[in-house]
């Protein structure tokens, strides 16, 4: 929710991440009667910042000792600050999610978000 297709240069910008359960779809009555889903909470995840121009990963996900790029939550859900400072501008990104399970491991998600930086 509330993501951009354009981010400016130089800010920090809170990005929100919905998560919901899997091949879950909501009938008439709740779509119509509820005006926000509540997210699910993914006590650990991260995320991952790719170049779409090159698929230069410029940050990489921080899974191992340092969780650098792990996602904060809250009682709404999961979140990380974009701190846009080092960017490119006018070059088009994309973030990858990576979910922990404890079976599996580290699971990459299939979803993309893309934006571009401008000034």
């Amino acid at each position: 929710p509330r993501l951009k297709k354009e981010y400016k240069r130089k800010q920090t910008h809170r990005l929100d991440l919905y998560v919901r359960e899997k091949d879950w779809s909501p009938n008439i009555y709740t779509r119509a009667v509820r005006s926000s889903i509540p997210s699910l909470t993914i006590p650990s995840a991260s995320f991952q910042l790719r170049r779409c121009i090159d698929d230069y990963v410029v940050v990489p996900y921080g899974t191992g000792s340092t969780s650098h790029t792990g996602l904060s939550y809250d009682v709404s859900g999961n979140y990380f600050d974009l701190d846009t400072t080092y960017l490119e501008t006018g070059y088009l990104y994309e973030i990858q999610y990576s979910f922990y399970d404890e079976e599996n491991g580290w699971e990459e998600q299939p979803y993309r978000f893309k934006f571009r930086v401008v000034d």
